[in-house]
């Protein structure tokens, strides 16, 4: 049976639930409102009764035997779809990139042309008749306008609404094999002299960007009247602002932090906490909430920035998928600090990424995926090779992105100092291969500064670890290859994958599989090939974690517990006597 390869492109506009006139709406026509609204927020007359709904629409390709009874408007106007691969940072170590990478773009073409509206608007008949319009005077909307700057008029809030990209295949009028990829419009573009329009769109994370998303909310609330030095009270103004700060907390006013609890406008305070000094503060000087973390777990971390200050969906968050990484690999790790000023979302998920976290958007499975920099875990590991699967790839050694040592600053001083001021921090930790430092291997210093605001317990031997890992995955130029890949052999980012192909050889020329993982996918032909850009996933030795106290000894040990258990070693020579293998290293 003939099968016919098909795109589609969905896009949610805010609708409003409601019924003009029916309650809840109040919406009256009036020589001040000649015409019933369109159901948008932008043209709403009753705006505290704007009950928020969703409407899809739907655009294809012009084809004849688009579906004709599974309940879908198809408007045949999609004339491209051109879609630009995310790249996954790994655990911030890319320069060249945001902390959070390179974000997954969408350019859908749309041709505009009249159209009747009867799909769009609930009144488009009574605007015939003339009962949606004061005047009683009605019009065909077919012949006022085009579709598209009607809809661009009508719901002008598009920026982060939802767009899906579906591809599948037409067979017997039905579309089957269905693949979602979802993403959030961004732009609208036209239209041109062409009469078309374009609508950009990126992943989800585009939420989060620095110009969008800002955390804490700036502060609302000011000092109504001059707080001396020893005043243990603070009234805000104007009247009523108190009930937008919290019932207890902390503030910063200039250069000092105060903890308090709030009575309606009055805040009852203690001066000069965290590492800050009590001063006099001025009437109308701003009273900035704090964002405290106190122990809080990486996940938990990076769901409320996501989540509460950038607007990202609950739905995104696989908080199950999250918890077990984070349980798995950070447990101990936990993150307190204050944040005393406005500042991007982005920047705030990038110092938590820089502790050794890769985020990045699944378009396909619309979630944020999540991992820790470690070793292979039991994690699915996709073989590709010259023979069997590999149809080109190249190779780049990034030199640029090697490491031989970690300086981590911690415990911040002052809160409403300078995050990169080395002088505001307590401790340094540094980590250095030496070996890699060496005149004999690289003979040079190559510095990765993390400065760590929110360690402020002393996590040294959390810190100690994360150095070890970011170390031991880039203490050599971490190698990228490039691979042409038949469509089949489907790959999501971060997924681990064996590369062995002809271009990579050992000292006497042999092949040997090279375990990278998965950065960046795209489609230069969609349906037929994908291109992935893969990074060396090379942990230089032999990792493991503890077993039970009943495990058995080496000699006696499943192959299953040899791969992730540790187990000790002949200290003198270093060689497990039974199959003379090396010795385990802790992670």
């Amino acid at each position: 049976m003939a099968r016919e390869p098909i795109t589609l492109v969905e896009i949610d506009l805010d609708y409003c639930a409601n019924t003009w006139g029916t309650a809840p709406c109040a919406a009256v026509l009036s020589a001040g409102i000649p015409n019933k609204c369109y159901n948008g927020f932008a043209g709403c007359k009753s705006v505290p009764n704007f009950i928020k709904g969703t409407k899809t629409l739907t655009f294809a390709d012009p084809r004849a035997n688009l579906p004709i009874d599974d309940g879908v408007t198809y408007f045949p106007a999609l004339v491209d779809c051109s879609t630009y691969a995310a790249t996954v940072n790994i655990a911030g170590t890319d320069k060249s990139l945001s902390p959070m990478g390179r974000r997954a773009t969408v350019t859908v073409t749309l041709a505009d042309f009249p159209y009747h509206d009867r799909t769009l608007d609930k009144y488009a008949n009574e605007r015939v008749s003339g009962a949606a319009m004061f005047s009683g005077i009605g019009a065909d909307p077919a012949e006022k306008g085009s579709i598209m700057p009607k809809i661009k008029a009508r719901f002008p809030y598009y920026q982060g609404r939802a767009l899906r990209v579906i591809t599948g295949e037409i067979v017997a009028g039905a579309i089957i094999n269905k693949v979602t990829k979802s993403y959030v419009m961004t732009n609208w573009i036209g239209p041109g002299d062409d009469w078309q329009i374009k609508i950009e769109a990126q992943d989800i994370l585009w939420l989060a960007d620095s110009d969008r998303a800002i955390a804490p909310a700036p502060g609302k609330g000011t000092l109504a009247a001059d707080l001396t030095i020893s005043a243990t009270t603070a009234t805000l103004q104007p009247t009523g602002i108190g009930a937008q700060y919290d019932a207890a907390g902390r503030v910063c006013i200039g250069s000092e932090c105060l903890d308090f609890t709030r009575v309606g406008d009055v805040l009852t305070i203690t001066r000069g906490v965290v590492g800050t000094v009590a001063a006099t503060h001025n009437l109308g000087d701003t009273v900035q909430p704090v964002l405290q973390f106190n122990a809080t777990r990486i996940d938990t971390a990076l769901a409320l920035l996501l989540q509460t200050y950038a607007g990202v969906p609950a739905s995104w968050i696989d908080a199950a998928a999250w918890a077990t990484e984070v349980t798995r690999w950070a447990a101990s790790l936990t993150l307190t600090g204050n944040i005393c000023a406005p500042t991007p979302v982005a920047d705030l998920v990038a110092e938590i990424q820089l502790m050794g976290v890769s985020i990045w958007s699944d378009a396909e499975n619309a979630k944020i995926g999540l991992k820790i920099n470690h070793p292979a875990d039991g994690e699915t590991v996709t073989a590709l090779s010259d023979r069997d699967n590999i149809k080109s790839v190249s190779l780049d050694d990034r030199a640029a992105e090697r490491l031989t040592e970690v300086y981590f600053y911690s415990v911040q001083i002052d809160p409403t100092k300078g995050k990169e001021d080395p002088s505001n921090y307590g401790r340094l930790l540094v980590t250095a291969d030496l070996a890699a430092k060496g005149v004999n291997a690289y003979g040079d210093t190559r510095v990765k500064r993390v400065f760590a605001r929110l360690l402020q317990d002393g996590n040294d031997a959390d810190i100690s670890v994360l150095s070890r890992r970011l170390l031991n995955r880039f203490n050599r130029p971490p190698l990228r290859a490039t691979l042409r890949l038949d469509a089949k052999d489907a790959l999501g980012l971060a997924d681990l994958v064996s590369v062995q192909t002809a271009k990579l050889q050992d000292e006497a020329g042999a092949t040997s599989a090279m375990q990278m993982q998965v950065i960046s996918v795209s489609e230069p032909r969609p349906g037929h090939e994908i291109e992935i850009i893969a990074q060396a996933f090379q942990f230089a030795g032999r990792y493991a974690y503890a077993l039970a106290d009943s495990a058995p000894v080496y000699g006696s040990a499943s192959t299953a517990q040899k791969a992730v258990g540790f187990f000790a070693v002949d200290t003198a020579t270093l060689i497990f006597a039974v199959d003379y293998s090396g010795p385990y290293q802790a992670i």
